[in-house]
């Protein structure tokens, strides 16, 4: 038996489907929820990229007030004593 490896793979007729033509139908629910998932998942995203800008802002300008304030230094009597 000699098996020609250039051929196209021929399914068997076991496994061919019963009607070709069927195209399933999504319900309307089905439809609905797809949506609401890809508009929860957008807003989610939204929400973080704008908490790390606003995150990053605040840090920044935190950072920068604390190295623009000049040093305070407490004097007390232990520290001055000659």
């Amino acid at each position: 038996m000699s098996i020609d490896t250039n051929a196209p793979y021929k399914v068997p007729k076991e496994y061919e489907p019963k009607n070709k033509d069927f195209v399933p139908k999504t319900k309307p629910t089905s439809v609905f929820m797809i949506i609401l998932g890809g508009i929860l998942i957008s807003a989610i995203t939204i929400a973080g990229i704008l908490g790390i800008l606003i995150g990053a802002n605040i840090t920044y300008k935190s950072i920068r007030d604390a190295i623009n304030q000049p040093e305070e230094t407490e004097y007390n009597e232990s520290v001055n004593r000659a």
